[in-house]
């Protein structure tokens, strides 16, 4: 009984692995996305923060995540530091939240060439307009578990890896646990 099971486990961690590899593979060696070293993550919640930058780096391997508490942080990194690759807002932060911190960057014309993704758990379709309305290049809605957030990562990672003057029809905007909703 155990052996089987034991079978079961090992077979398991197989899938995983190769699963793991296939992915790396497709986004890290067909897409321009695969120079992507700097990445932003505003999220006031650093537990959030941190599950989502293990998924990046598990995906980008060669990426560097540096992680703000708050809209105002992030606004004040872009405009100091170097400029980020890629960008994941928090919807909901305190002092400024994501869709304001987006207005500021998109009006500031801060990173004009730098995709912009609000990271969320709200569904608010009034959240996702203004997200569009402002030019983020997506709207992920948290996903529950590690595996589905890598799934979730690498189809927004394969999107943003087309050429720059296409921007994502509206009915692709939002990507939920591994699925394009609307």
């Amino acid at each position: 009984m155990n052996s089987t099971r034991q079978k079961k486990e090992k077979h398991m961690y197989i899938y995983i692995y190769i699963y793991k590899t296939y992915l790396r593979r497709i986004v890290v060696k067909r897409y321009r996305m695969k120079n992507c070293r700097d990445i932003l993550i505003a999220d006031d919640d650093s537990d959030d923060a941190s599950f989502l930058a293990e998924a990046i780096q598990h995906i980008l391997p060669s990426a560097k995540c540096v992680h703000v508490r708050d809209g105002i942080a992030a606004l004040r990194h872009i405009k100091t530091n170097a400029k980020p690759d890629l960008v994941f807002l928090d919807l909901n932060m305190p002092l400024k939240n994501g869709i304001d911190c987006l207005k500021d960057i998109s009006n500031l014309e801060l990173l004009p060439d730098t995709p912009i993704v609000i990271y969320s758990t709200s569904q608010n379709i009034k959240d996702i307009d203004q997200a569009y309305k402002y030019n983020a290049s997506f709207y992920i809605i948290k996903p529950s578990s590690f595996t589905e957030l890598c799934k979730v990562i690498s189809t927004a990672i394969v999107f943003l890896g087309k050429p720059r003057g296409e921007r994502v029809e509206k009915a692709n905007f939002v990507l939920k646990e591994g699925k394009v909703v609307v």
